[in-house]
């Protein structure tokens, strides 16, 4: 809680050769000084951080609210999205039925825009705030101004209060449409990513997975880009184990109420070597003790006797920031096993 302190909005700093660099946004003291907490950042690198002296001689300027609630930033890639608003997610049970509107930054947001991101104003429905999302376009001076340190920063930690708060950021009436759902249908979800055209990783080998599993009556595959962000929560009630090489659709397992009778789907993360493994995924174990597995894929893991070792050919394009080989047979071996029990 900071008295008379004041929003800035994202503004173009000029200096491209970074995109981290390329804007700046934050809050401002009574002080003149940034507030530290409200800053963002990517493990210890500072992400649109205000220059020095960006509060000064602004000590009148700008709208001012007796009130504001800030939630942090939009971000559109669906991963960033949904785990970088900890802010919001601390806010919104203290503030659930106040009707006050909630902050934000939106660096994607063109100027004199408004929010057209399907998948973010999608997010802003799960959680219930659609219409009292803003985002900051000009200076706001708040005589009292509510917000929250993060509870989780990608690539360092996960803070042990960010379990609850996550489990409690969903509109109270999705909770308890995702808490009505009973498991039905083949009992194992494989999350395949064989049908993207472009994105942040590319696992070589995945189509001969897919088919593989095909032929499999105890397995589904699920292309996750397919469905709406209630449908992905709901796999985590459907089934009993979801797997799949690491993506941003299982991060939403962290956001499903624990329910008091049945059990949220267990999680298989397939990982091709420690490469493709962010910390962040050890880190959100930690935080909430799921027991949840991950099983190295990478070529030279250990092969059951009879798999097919052979090494796929790379197929690299632009559209992927990172290409990864796996071992093909071991995954098929091990999710053939898994079905049949």
């Amino acid at each position: 809680m900071e008295a008379d302190a004041r929003l800035l909005p994202t503004k173009r700093t000029g200096i491209s050769d970074n995109w981290w660099t390329s804007r700046s946004q934050g809050g401002i003291d009574n002080k003149g000084q940034p507030i530290e907490a409200l800053s963002d950042f990517r493990g210890h690198r500072p992400i649109y951080a205000l220059a020095a002296g960006a509060g000064d001689g602004m000590e009148n300027r700008g709208k001012r609210r007796p009130l504001v609630l800030y939630g942090g930033t939009l971000f559109e890639h669906f991963g960033h999205l949904i785990v970088d608003l900890s802010r919001l997610y601390q806010l919104l049970p203290l503030f659930r039925r106040s009707r006050e509107p909630i902050w934000f930054h939106y660096p994607a947001l063109s100027e004199n825009g408004t929010i057209n991101n399907p998948l973010v104003l999608s997010w802003l429905e799960c959680l219930g705030i659609r219409k009292r999302a803003r985002v900051l376009r000009r200076t706001l001076l708040a005589e009292q101004l509510v917000s929250s340190p993060v509870l989780y920063r990608d690539r360092c930690f996960v803070t042990s209060d960010f379990p609850r708060a996550a489990q409690r950021a969903l509109a109270p009436k999705l909770r308890r449409r995702l808490l009505a759902l009973e498991p039905e249908g083949a009992p194992i979800a494989y999350l395949s990513r064989h049908r993207l055209s472009g994105g942040t990783t590319r696992f070589e080998g995945e189509q001969e997975v897919v088919e593989a599993l095909g032929k499999l009556g105890n397995v589904d595959v699920i292309c996750p880009e397919e469905l709406s962000i209630e449908s992905k929560l709901g796999l985590y009630r459907r089934y009993r184990l979801v797997t799949g090489f690491v993506q941003a659709a299982m991060l939403l397992k962290y956001f499903l109420p624990v329910p008091s009778t049945g059990s949220l789907a267990e999680q298989l993360l397939l990982v091709a070597g420690r490469h493709s493994l962010n910390s962040n995924w050890v880190n959100l174990e930690n935080a909430y003790g799921f027991g949840d597995q991950m099983l190295d894929c990478s070529i030279d893991s250990q092969t059951s006797i009879g798999s097919e070792t052979t090494e796929i050919a790379s197929d690299y394009s632009a559209e992927f920031q990172r290409h990864h080989r796996f071992n093909v047979g071991l995954v098929i071996d091990q999710l053939r096993t898994l079905a049949s029990h």
